[in-house]
Formats: structure tokens, sequence, C-alpha cells
């Protein structure tokens, strides 16, 4: 049966094409990072400037848009399907403005403030020593559990549940949700002492990640209060930042030999994302942390030895080049012939194989 193993990875190999497709974004004379994606593939960061400044941008088909002044610090952690983007803002003394840039213009929503995620409504998740949400430029405290001081929050869904964390007494920090009801719902642990929740979709699937009995963290996703450790991929530790809607989730891990690799996440299976390139791609893939309902994904990595953000497709299924439907066909009749006749050689005609149950 080895000409069958044989005739089945030939097919499989004439039809095997790479399984993303990845553009640079470009940038700003230094290094990049993409951090969130909206539906229309638009992507959120930050990049460097020749005089040293990070400065959040949005990416446009003809290259990077900025934000901001270029003579301050910024980030943008967030874009909504409007196009409206979130983040923060530094003045000239250092203090964070976080801050939200739309079609209207720019809203600054205080010193010592961070917006860190916006929904398809408008309404911004953030922080200033205590997570909070804001609509219009009005921030509203969100509170917290029992037993927890300082709090931020990193991510919101559309129906207005947020996910973030809050620290202990004791300084270790642990994962919150906050429904729209005004409850609330303090994550536990993978086994060790921390947590922190990153994103939440609009299932109410929550990712982030928290430590393990070894201390170090693993990338985790929960539902219904119930929390799965994703595990790394052959490292100690992995971190998750990202989920859409169909459950696919996004993050980094750290591999065996100390490198890190960015990651997907899907189907039970945590995927290196570097493996699911071409292999002539130039890409060194570090971190993933936003995927949009399409599965485009946005985040950093090397490109030919430069920290850059990039933004991978999947391709739809590739139309078979002429003549591949004929070299695929002419395999499978090789193999049914050549199980045919091992058959008939070997339990003394097809009819008895199919009534003893033998195969070839």
């Amino acid at each position: 049966m080895k000409t069958i193993g044989f005739l089945l990875i030939f097919a499989a190999v004439a039809a095997a094409s790479p399984i993303y497709t990845v553009v640079d974004l470009g940038g700003l004379g230094g290094p990049v990072a993409g951090y969130a994606i909206n539906s229309s593939g638009t992507v959120a960061g930050w990049a460097q400037n020749p005089s040293g400044y990070q400065q959040a941008f949005v990416s446009t088909p003809n290259g990077l848009q900025t934000l901001t002044s270029p003579s301050t610090d910024s980030y943008a952690y967030g874009i909504n399907n409007l196009g409206t983007v979130v983040g923060t803002t530094y003045d000239v003394n250092g203090t964070a403005h976080g801050t939200v840039w739309s079609a209207l213009g720019t809203t600054d929503l205080g010193a010592d403030s961070y917006a860190m995620a916006i929904n398809s409504s408008g309404e911004v998740a953030g922080g200033n020593g205590s997570a909070f949400t804001a609509v219009n430029g009005q921030v509203q405290s969100l509170g917290t559990p029992q037993g927890i001081g300082w709090s931020a929050a990193y991510g919101i869904n559309d129906g207005g549940t947020v996910v973030g964390d809050g620290q202990l007494a004791s300084g270790a920090f642990r994962g919150i949700v906050w429904n729209p009801d005004g409850s609330m719902l303090l994550l536990g642990t993978l086994g060790g002492l921390s947590s922190q929740a990153t994103d939440i979709n609009n299932s109410g699937e929550v990712v982030g990640f928290a430590s393990v009995s070894s201390g170090y963290q693993h990338a985790f996703t929960m539902l219904d209060a119930m929390m799965i450790d994703l595990g790394t991929l052959g490292g100690g530790s992995s971190y998750a930042y990202g989920i859409n809607d169909s459950g696919e989730i996004v993050g980094y891990s750290y591999l065996a030999n100390g490198g890190q690799s960015a990651f997907l996440y899907e189907n039970g299976t945590m995927l290196d994302l570097n493996s699911l390139l071409p292999s002539n791609s130039g890409w060194d893939l570090l971190d993933a942390y936003g995927i949009n309902a399409a599965g485009q994904i946005t985040g950093e990595g090397l490109y030919d030895g430069q920290l850059s953000a990039f933004l991978l497709t999947d391709p739809p299924a590739a139309v078979p080049e002429p003549g591949m439907p004929l070299v695929l066909g002419v395999a499978l009749a090789m193999i049914v012939l050549v199980r045919w006749r091992y058959r008939r050689g070997s339990v003394g005609g097809l009819g008895d194989g199919l009534l003893t149950g033998r195969r070839g």
C-alpha cells in the first residue's frame, strides 16, 4: 500500500498553497506595531518616527496616517468599524491622556487616563486608576469587586460587557468581567496567583492570560465562567490578546528554544503563524494582537530584520490551475485501481473482500 500513500501525498502536495498572505504596513523610519483591526482591515497601532517619538496611526492603502503631533508620544489601541480610534497621548510633561480620534475631531478623556478599546456604538473602555467606560467623552467608573483597588479595562464587546483586571491587596492582579447590569465577575487563575482579561467577543468569550502553578503565564479562553488553558508553543509562557466572533484567538507564545512566535488558536489547536506563511516571506512574526471577523490578523514581527507591523489575510480557496483537476483525477483513479488489484490478489476477488470486510 506504499503506492497509495505516495499517490495521496502527491495529490496533496500538488494542491497545496500558503494559507496566509502577509503585507508590511509601512513605517515612519523606525519600529512599528499593529495592535487592532476593524472589519474593513484597517489597522491601528503606533510607529516610531525619525525623532524617536511613537506616533499613533491608522493604516491606509498609501501607508500610515498619523493621528498626532510628531513631537509627543501617542499609541492607538482600538478601532471600530466606523473608523473611530482610541488610544493614549502623552503631553509635554509626560502625562497620559486617553484619546478618541473620530471624524468629528479629537476628544481628551482626561489626565492620567488610558483608552484601550471601543465597540461598534462608540463606547470606550479604559482606565484612570479605576476601570471606566466613556460615551461622547463622558467617563463613568465601573467600580470593582470587593478586595480590588486599582483597576483597568482593556476590552469591550458590542453588548457593553467589559474586561480587564484589578489589583488585590497582595499585589497580585486578577481578571475582571464587568457586565452591563452592573454585576462583576472576578476571574480565577490556572493554578497560580494572577490573571488578566484582555478581550471579549460578542458571544461573551473572554481571552487573556493567567499564571500556572510553576509561575509561568498561559493564554486562556473563558466562556460561562470556565477557564481553559490554551497551552504554549513549547516554551514556558503564552499570552492571548484578541478574539473574533468565530472564536479564533491570537497572541504570542515562547518557544522551546527561548524564542517567541505569534500564534493563532482555533479548533482546539495553537498554531505557529510563521508555519502558515510562504517559506520565502522574509518575516518572523513575533506578536499577534488583533483579529477581525474575516480572520485578518495584525501584530508585529521582524521583516528582513526590521521590527514592522503586519497584516495577514487568509485568501479564498485557490482556483485550481489548468490541468490540476486532471492530475488529481488521475491520482485518485490510480488509487482505486491499485486497491482493486490488491484486494483481488489477496482475498480471491473483489466480492470476497467486501463480504469478509478485509482491506488492502
